[in-house]
Order: structure tokens, then C-alpha cells, then sequence
């Protein structure tokens, strides 16, 4: 029997916030997701310092930042598209290009889907949040189904969610044309760290995909205990 018949047998229903090893440190240490927008740059090990802006997504006008989630655990589509900017060093000024098909996912390197039974977190069905009327909802839902993604299965929380209320963790092993695949033992290590970074708020989680001898090398720089994931993420 599937995990997903499973968990409807059992009258669970489970919903998915998407991110990827880009991120997860971060999300580790801090212990909870926050509102659009407010996330820090990340380093990616090919590209340097990635900055994300919420912005470009949307105006961020009609309604306030959210917390998104999917009642689907596959990458949704419009994840899987980018806009890139490009900042002219000598002028300063910048401009968005589309990414070509697959840059995303190679920037974001492995994706992965955080699950949330929906009775233990403040969330509601987009469908009846007053942004998903409003002329900006109504934007961001036809550009969703333009890639055929359905914005009436998402979910949003006006407010950050505690990570350890997270009961699923699925990861994709490859980087192109990501597959999710569910990691129970992933979720015992993401618990640990976030539970060992609440009892001393300076510890450091280095990314996924720093080798261990650099991450120990930068936390004894710094001077914080790092903390690994013994669980770990496979990149190709």
C-alpha cells in the first residue's frame, strides 16, 4: 500500500512546502519557514552568492507574504521555471532574461518536499485566503496553470512555520528532471539538527554539499560547533 493511501486511510491529510539543498542550512538553523521574501542569500558552490526576491514573483501588494504549500509532491512546474538578472557591474543597472530550460534545477541543485500534517499547522486552502481573488492572486493562478500547475490545491500560512512539526521529507538523489523520493531517516537527522541549533542558536550547519573537512575548517574559523547531517543529500 502507497504512503499517500495510507495516510487518507488514516484520515491524515498531508501538505508539501518545496525548496532544495540550496536552502536547507538555513532552514535547519532557523527551525521554522519563513514568509516569502525574507529569506538570506545563499552560496551555491558553482555561482557564488544567489540572492531570491519574492518581488519577482509578485507585486506583493494586493495581499502579505505567505508561507506556500501543495497538497502534491512533485516539483510543481512553476518551480522549475527562472527568471536570471543580470547586473551590469560598470552601470549598475540590471535585467531579467528567462533561464533556458533546466537552469533551475541546476541552480537549486536537489529539490526536496517538507510535509506537514495540515491539522498540526496554521494554514488555509489558498482558494478561500482573500489573496486568491485579488487581481495579484489572480495573476499569480493563471501563470500557475499556464504550466499546468493547479492553484487550487495549494495552502498558505500568514505566518512561519515550525519545522519541527514537519512528519515527511522527500528528496530527489538527482538534480535533473528531479524525482521524489521519501527519506524517514533524513527526517530523524533534519529533527536532530534543528532541536541541537534551538539549544545553542550559534551552532553552524554547513551546506549539504560542503565536504566535511571544509565545513569543520569554516566552523573552527568562525568559531561555532558545525553540526552534520549524517543523513546527507547525493548530487550528480
Amino acid at each position: 500500500m502507497g504512503q499517500a493511501k495510507r495516510r487518507r486511510e488514516a484520515g491524515v491529510q498531508v501538505i508539501y512546502h518545496h525548496t532544495s539543498s540550496l536552502r536547507t542550512n538555513l532552514l535547519w538553523m532557523s527551525g521554522y519557514i519563513d514568509l516569502e521574501g525574507n529569506s538570506k542569500g545563499v552560496i551555491h558552490p558553482e555561482l557564488g552568492e544567489i540572492h531570491t526576491d519574492a518581488a519577482l514573483r509578485r507585486p506583493m501588494r494586493d495581499f502579505p507574504p505567505l508561507v506556500w504549500f501543495t497538497t502534491r509532491i512533485a516539483v510543481p512546474a512553476c518551480l522549475q521555471q527562472s527568471t536570471i538578472m543580470l547586473l551590469d557591474k560598470v552601470t549598475g543597472e540590471t535585467r531579467a532574461i528567462d533561464g533556458p530550460e533546466g537552469s533551475s534545477n541546476a541552480i537549486a541543485l536537489n529539490r526536496l518536499a517538507l510535509g506537514f500534517p495540515i491539522a498540526s499547522i496554521p494554514v488555509t486552502p489558498w482558494p478561500e485566503h482573500a489573496g486568491y481573488s485579488s487581481p495579484e492572486g489572480q495573476g499569480l493562478n493563471d501563470s500557475a496553470r499556464a504550466v499546468g500547475d493547479n492553484p487550487d490545491d495549494w495552502w498558505v500560512s500568514n505566518s512561519p512555520v515550525d519545522l519541527l512539526q514537519m512528519s515527511e521529507i522527500w528528496v530527489s538523489p538527482r538534480i535533473a528532471n528531479p524525482k521524489l523520493q521519501r527519506s524517514d531517516h533524513y527526517l530523524i537527522d533534519v529533527r536532530r539538527m534543528v532541536t541541537a541549533c534551538r539549544a545553542n542558536p550559534s551552532a553552524y550547519i554547513p551546506p549539504s554539499w560542503m565536504p566535511t573537512s571544509r565545513a569543520v575548517r569554516l566552523a573552527e574559523r568562525i568559531g561555532v560547533p558545525a553540526i552534520q547531517s549524517r543523513g546527507g543529500l547525493v548530487r550528480d
